[in-house]
């Protein structure tokens, strides 16, 4: 008889077993706990959490915080101690007591330098587009009123504003004429009906007495 031989069949390796899998069973569904592969992972997480909670942090108020508590925010945010803390660099356009009030109102609200600064200069550059706006509008109805006497009064017209200057003059009126603002941001002289009365009064008083005064 043949002897027979027997050979032993390798071993099975066996699996690996998976971090998560030796963790508790009520831990193994965590989601957050999914994202580690080792121990070593989690400590380092865990230590990094540790620092955080050991960190300055800044809780909000709720809603039924007192003034004392937002401002107690405010502060943490950069708020100044007093509304006249504030300096703005880079802002041009506000007179001394807008400014003030402005800064006032900033304070109030709890915004910190640089967003008080950043809301001022908006604030000023739209002011003065809205001035630049308005100065060009009222230079061309000033113009259109010009132009629309120089038709009337055609060579005559340089005569008829002078006549017209002397008659405002005799009755003590140039000042009001060169300072009085129309709604329309015209000087109450450059209204061409203003022009045309002053221009029937002369012709009325006579245009050598004027020219003589």
């Amino acid at each position: 008889m043949n002897e027979e031989t027997t050979q032993e069949a390798p071993a099975t390796e066996a699996a690996p077993v998976h971090f998560i899998n030796t963790l508790p069973e009520e831990l193994q569904t965590e989601p957050s706990l999914r994202n580690f592969t080792d121990a070593a992972g989690l400590a380092k997480s865990y230590v990094h959490a540790q620092k955080m909670i050991g960190a300055d942090k800044l809780p909000l108020p709720g809603k039924s915080a007192t003034d004392e508590e937002w401002n107690n925010v405010y502060q943490k945010l950069g708020r100044p101690d007093a509304a006249n803390q504030y300096e703005f660099k880079a802002v041009q356009g506000f007179d001394e007591p807008d400014l003030d009030a402005f800064k006032q109102i900033a304070y109030d609200t709890g915004l910190n330098g640089k967003q008080a600064e950043r809301m001022a200069k908006s604030l000023a550059e739209k002011a003065n587009a809205e001035i630049s706006s308005k100065t060009e509008q009222t230079e061309a109805i000033v113009q259109e009123g010009k132009a629309e006497l120089e038709k009337e009064y055609g060579k005559a017209f340089e005569q008829k504003l002078k006549l017209a200057k002397n008659a405002a003059q005799h009755f003590n009126s140039l000042e009001l004429l060169d300072n009085v603002k129309l709604e329309d941001g015209r000087l109450l002289g450059d209204h061409p009906a203003v022009v045309r009365l002053f221009v029937n009064l002369a012709s009325q008083m006579g245009e050598d007495t004027l020219e003589g005064e």
